[in-house]
């Protein structure tokens, strides 16, 4: 198991202390750093880039997590932020940003060590380079093998959703088009799921961050309605009713 960098970021004192305590006790964690606000969190990186994730507080003052994510993102570093906070409004904001977890206060031992195993998991993924099937990790981009060509695509930033068929077809469905694999949905989700994507029933596979809208339903489900492909209603089953929610604080 490749070890995890990890950095804090919580302008209260006490919260530092119990996260930190926290992650310390996940077998294969190192925690490089802490600091009090975005500026630190920025200055930081630019001396030490080589963090893993970052577990970032939304509401610390000179600057708050969402502007310090943004200027991670301009920065162009690999790390994975997991925003905390007391409240849930800044959910959407934080997909937007390609949040790798949102967390809400008080911190939970159960869901941090939930985001550090998914985190664990994709880089196990990444050091073997693939998984059975056609479509292999590296970086920030994967490799989609179609019958003629290989794409290399940003998943966080191409890939709106992935589904089945009841032929052993994969679907791929990215900004620039439809994209056929042979791969198994099952394996999609175990390279997807650390990257932002969530799988809302047996034969779809979602990027959160391009969810339009989420329409309740009569028999108590969830129909979404995806960024470019608006007009496939993308069903949310009961079995993933509730850790959907979850995920979204909602």
């Amino acid at each position: 198991m490749e070890e995890i960098r990890i950095l804090v970021a919580d302008d209260e004192l006490p919260a530092r202390g119990e996260l930190k305590y926290e992650l310390s006790a996940i077998p294969g964690v190192k925690i490089v750093g802490e600091c009090g606000n975005g500026r630190e969190v920025l200055a930081f990186l630019k001396a030490h880039p080589h963090v893993d994730m970052l577990f970032l507080d939304i509401e610390m003052p000179i600057m708050n997590g969402l502007e310090c994510a943004k200027e991670i993102q301009k920065m162009g570093l690999p790390v994975k932020i997991v925003f905390a906070t007391g409240y849930s409004q800044f959910a959407l904001q934080a997909f937007e940003l390609e949040a790798f977890d949102y967390i809400l206060k008080p911190y939970n031992e159960a869901r941090m060590r939930r985001a550090v195993e998914r985190l664990q998991a994709s880089m196990d993924i990444r050091q073997t380079a693939s998984v059975p099937g056609e479509v292999t990790y590296d970086d920030q981009k994967i490799s989609i093998q179609t019958k003629d060509k290989t794409l290399r695509i940003n998943p966080a930033k191409e890939i709106v959703l992935v589904s089945t068929e009841k032929t052993d077809r994969t679907l791929f469905y990215t900004v620039g088009g439809i994209v056929e694999s042979r791969m198994l949905l099952r394996d999609v989700e175990k390279l997807l799921t650390p990257l932002g994507f969530f799988r809302t029933h047996k034969g779809y596979i979602v990027n959160l961050a391009m969810i339009h809208e989420i329409q309740p339903q009569d028999n108590g489900t969830l129909l979404l309605t995806m960024t470019r492909y608006d007009k496939q209603k993308i069903p949310v089953s009961r079995h993933y009713i509730k850790p959907f929610k979850e995920v979204l604080h909602i």
